[in-house]
């Protein structure tokens, strides 16, 4: 009878090991209450794009991107990206033969959204910041792709918010993206298929 309870104890807890594992059912970050309703459940009900990815790009952070809708336009963009950029074969040296991208666009309603982590000793640390960008109507920020452009620290604390063109956004964020204005303005060089 011992063994079945101590059998039962350590299968237990390999049960709550396991739940626990899954650093997607925790939210690390409070979100604005302007934000609540959009972004209810998003780290499980949403599509997860990456996995912890090391990104250069964000100031040597770790990050997770996750979008509400359009999954396979982020993923054609990642192909794209990889097919016509990264084409490591040096044999091919005539690059007239490779078809231009085939880059897609964002509808409306779709929201980019990235936690940035912290890197500590090549992995992801404390929960730093989210940062949103927000596809509104054709019209809201005419050049910038009609994004807004949102961040808030892991308290809930809004940091910016606004469109590309608004002098702030494009210091911090839009002038960057702008060099990826053919990908509708998302980078998308990180992406990992959920199994």
């Amino acid at each position: 009878m011992t063994r079945i309870i101590q059998l039962l104890c350590v299968l237990l807890s390999l049960h709550s090991f396991t739940v626990s594992a899954d650093p997607f059912n925790v939210y690390p970050f409070k979100v604005p209450d302007k934000y609540k309703a959009a972004l209810k459940n998003y780290r499980t009900k949403w599509h997860r794009m990456t996995g912890f990815e090391h990104s250069g790009l964000h100031w040597q952070q770790f990050i997770v991107v996750f979008l509400n809708q359009d999954a396979k336009v982020y993923e054609q963009n990642y192909l794209e990206y990889l097919r016509y950029y990264q084409d490591y074969d040096e044999e091919e040296e005539d690059e007239d033969e490779i078809a231009e991208p085939n880059f897609k666009v964002y509808s409306p309603g779709t929201i980019v959204l990235k936690e940035n982590f912290s890197s500590v000793s090549g992995a992801p640390h404390d929960a730093l910041t989210i940062t949103m960008m927000i596809k509104r109507e054709k019209g809201y920020s005419k050049g910038f792709g009609d994004w807004e452009y949102v961040q808030f620290d892991k308290e809930g604390n809004i940091v910016l918010a606004g469109k590309g063109s608004e002098p702030m956004i494009k210091q911090m964020c839009s002038n960057c993206h702008a060099s990826i204005e053919e990908r509708d303005f998302i980078f998308a060089n990180f992406y990992s298929r959920k199994k």
